[in-house]
């Protein structure tokens, strides 16, 4: 609290003193505010000089017979207000400083006397309050006061010395880091801490580099209060006066010994396979690029092996993933077995992958290269034990040769990751070697990959409809087909090709739920028509595994508000062979929901009556294959009027795929097929040019 002022008060006519004032007054940069003594009640206005109107935005006439706490706001401390009242009601001088507002809201600091005013009889007729802006010394004050806070309260150690280099300040991050108090260090240099000396030259150089008035970054290794070693990393910088001398040099420290000492811990796992032991992928590329370097002087020649352990998913998902580290740890020293020289490596890729580079001889029908092959099938193909549990494991291998023409060690991988790609299509257990015809296959299908992605998030994908009639030739549903008209090459990718693609990419997930938008689409105009239809849907099987598409598909149901009923997923036979509780849990939540279920190309895979009523099924689509023929060939007749009889016998709807010709259609139709869908009835068509044909057909009553 600023300290109170003693005045003598002043005996002389009031009134007559302030006229007399008041064209001095007009002229000062001070405010000066003059209130009556209110006796009675609140002191009031009675005179404001220029400085008051400028400052404060108010003309006079809004000022006079006000009180003057018309200034204060929200933010004015009310200690403050409390110790000027207090002073004025003992009618005593008061110097206080006061956050007061302008007309506008705006808010100034003042430095403000209040003193009293005396009549001639000695009683006090007014006060005078003078009023000195300070708001930039406050604003400069606080900025400071912030400014002291931010640095104290920083972790990194701050320091800052004279132009000698004396230390004239240290924050609270100093002291915490280094152990000492600031008193101990003032007036040192901060050398003091050094592990230990520096060399004259070396100090020489850092104070020509700071002196020359360019900042200096780089680590100290300095000793802490207690002894030991600390690592700093820190920026001195100069800092200067207005006229541009340097005053002082600031320093800004950061202790990164931990950071140190991790670096020296990853340096090791940055090469190394912290499961297997073997290195790692990083060492891999290191090694090759070595060989590139050195192999067209090497006596001998390098081959790459992609190694990659079938079905060692299931693995992880019967034992868990503790039981495959131990699987893959096993497999490791396996895999180590087979370096047979001080130039070759093998290595933990990461997951079920291994690798191994081994020196051979590159003959011409490659019989080197082919029997080490066979070999390393046969050690990994030996019986695993691992927890009393017995394993028999068979691994799919990929090829290639390091060349000397290679420009980087990453195009042998590709290409040997292209040949196990093939060794995995042609079956477990199996190895391929890199030829180059599969570089183009790998090409086209990255290309779609990406391409296929930026299509389905801008929505570039469209559907096509194909009828399905009754015997009667009236339309009862239609099967939803996915179109790329503008493909990478900028015409129109079979699905036939792009499908396999989303599912080995996962972008088959966003395409479902796209085209089951677009299908609900499609349904709802329908409705709006009058005209309850359902729409087939192909559903992948892998999809059923994922919870969150689940979760997706109902909520795309529930928020186009079709009935449920009325969309169908198609799914294939080789659902059958996955009988895990999650896929069959997950139909269970669509089925519930309502949604039906139609068996796609029933008859061609893996036909297990038991399942047909396991999997929540309500329809059956018979496949083309065996429509074909018909109605000539004996076993085709045979096998669709099994599937009829089936379908009968279990209350299933039967769908006939592939109808192109009237004898077929008439054979099915006899039989009791429910419905037919092919070329001889109607030909996919766009979906706004199928609903068109729809809404015509209803106004004829053939829906």
């Amino acid at each position: 609290m600023p300290p109170k002022l003693h005045v003598e008060p002043i005996d002389i006519d009031t009134l007559e003193q302030l006229r007399f004032m008041q064209a001095s007054l007009e002229h000062l940069s001070d405010l000066v505010v003059v209130t009556d003594a209110g006796t009675e009640r609140e002191p009031q206005i009675v005179y404001v000089n220029q400085a008051v109107v400028s400052r404060t935005g108010y003309q006079r006439h809004e000022l006079l017979g006000r009180n003057p706490r018309m200034f204060q706001g929200r933010d004015t401390d009310r200690a403050t207000v409390s110790r000027i009242a207090a002073a004025l009601r003992v009618c005593e001088p008061v110097r206080e400083e006061l956050l007061n507002y302008t007309r506008d809201n705006t808010p100034y600091w003042i430095d403000i006397t209040i003193v009293p005013l005396k009549g001639a009889a000695g009683e006090v007729t007014h006060f005078v309050s003078t009023q000195s802006d300070i708001t930039v010394r406050k604003q400069v004050e606080q900025d400071l006061m912030l400014f002291r806070q931010t640095i104290d309260q920083s972790p990194s150690s701050v320091i800052i010395t004279d132009r000698l280099g004396k230390i004239t300040y240290v924050n609270r991050g100093f002291e915490v880091n280094s152990g000492y108090q600031g008193e101990e260090v003032y007036g040192r240099t901060p050398g003091f801490r050094a592990w230990k000396p520096e060399s004259e030259s070396d100090k020489k150089a850092f104070w020509d580099h700071l002196n020359s008035g360019q900042p200096w970054h780089g680590e100290f290794v300095n000793r802490h209060k207690d002894g030991h070693q600390v690592i700093k990393r820190a920026m001195v910088s100069p800092v200067r006066k207005e006229n541009g001398e340097i005053s002082h040099f600031l320093s800004v420290e950061q202790d990164v010994t931990a950071e140190k000492k991790a670096l020296e811990q990853l340096e090791f796992l940055a090469y190394h396979d912290t499961v297997t032991g073997l290195p790692n992928r990083r060492l891999l590329e290191k090694r090759g690029a070595e060989m590139l370097d050195s192999s067209a002087q090497a006596d001998g020649s390098y081959a790459l092996v992609l190694v990659d352990l079938d079905d060692f998913k299931r693995i992880n998902d019967a034992y868990g993933l503790g039981f495959g580290d131990q699987v893959l740890k096993v497999v490791a020293r396996r895999m180590a077995s087979c370096v047979w020289d001080v130039d070759e490596q093998a290595a933990h890729l990461g997951g079920d992958e291994f690798s191994l580079l081994w020196r051979v001889k590159a003959d011409d029908d490659g019989s080197e290269l082919k029997a080490r092959l066979d070999a390393l099938q046969d050690i990994l193909a030996g019986p695993v034990l691992i927890e009393r549990q017995t394993l028999s494991l068979t691994a799919s291998m990929g090829v290639a040769w390091v060349e000397v023409t290679a420009d980087h060690f990453t195009a042998v991988q590709r290409n040997a990751d292209l040949a196990l790609y093939r060794a995995k299509q042609n079956g477990k257990g199996g190895y391929a070697f890199f030829k180059p015809e599969l570089d183009a296959a790998a090409r086209r299908r990255v290309s779609l990959e990406e391409a296929l992605r930026i299509a389905i998030l801008r929505d570039e994908l469209s559907i096509a409809i194909q009828s399905q009639y009754s015997p009667l030739s009236q339309i009862k549903g239609g099967e939803v087909l996915v179109r790329w008209l503008n493909g990478p090459d900028g015409v129109p990718v079979s699905p036939a090709e792009f499908i396999p693609v989303a599912e080995t990419s996962g972008l088959i997930k966003p395409l479902t739920l796209l085209v089951l938008s677009k299908a609900l689409a499609v349904v709802t105009e329908l409705m709006d028509a009058g005209i309850l239809l359902p729409l087939s849907v192909n559903f992948s099987t892998d999809l059923f595994r994922d919870v969150t598409l689940i979760d997706g598909v109902l909520a795309l149901v529930a928020e186009s508000g079709v009935p449920p009923e009325l969309l169908v997923l198609e799914i294939t036979e080789s659902l059958f062979i996955d009988t895990q509780a999650d896929v069959l849990a997950n139909m269970e939540r669509l089925s519930t929901a309502g949604l039906k279920f139609s068996l796609d190309d029933f008859g061609t895979g893996y036909s297990n009556l038991a399942y047909l009523k396991r999997m929540h099924l309500s329809e059956l689509k018979i496949d083309k294959s065996f429509v074909d023929h018909l109605p000539h060939d004996d076993d085709n007749r045979a096998i669709v009027r099994s599937i009829l009889s089936i379908a009968r016998q279990l209350r299933l709807r039967v769908v006939a795929e592939g109808v192109e010709t009237a004898a077929q259609a008439d054979f099915l139709s006899a039989h009791g097929c429910d419905l037919l869908q092919g070329y001889l009835l109607h030909k996919p068509a766009p979906a706004a040019e199928w609903v068109s044909s729809v809404k015509l057909l209803k106004s004829e009553k053939k829906v």
